[in-house]
């Protein structure tokens, strides 16, 4: 289910209030376009569940502005895809210790 994204176009499924809603933000001037205030409602989605992965927003900012700074070393970061298995493994001995 996981097919990569035709980059040149890509569709949208709005319900209607939200669609109406959006408009109505281009008409007051808040966006250009439809395409702008769509693509900053999706930036803004992202944002939410990038805090929410690390707890909140304020650590979000700390960590970007860390980033920003630079005092994040690459070579210190963990392997992303080693992690996650990792976990998962224990993961599925806690399961079946437990008898799940």
């Amino acid at each position: 289910m996981n097919r990569p994204v035709d980059q040149s176009q890509v569709t949208v499924r709005l319900s209607a209030e939200d669609a109406a809603d959006l408009q109505a933000r281009v008409d007051r001037g808040e966006f250009a376009s439809l395409d702008e205030g769509l693509a900053a409602e999706l930036a803004e989605l992202n944002y939410r569940r990038a805090a929410e992965i690390v707890g909140g927003s304020e650590k979000l900012e700390a960590l970007l502005d860390e980033l920003e700074a630079e005092t994040i070393d690459p070579g210190e970061c963990v392997d992303g895809r080693a992690f996650l298995s990792e976990m998962l493994a224990d993961l599925k001995a806690q399961a079946r210790a437990a008898g799940e």
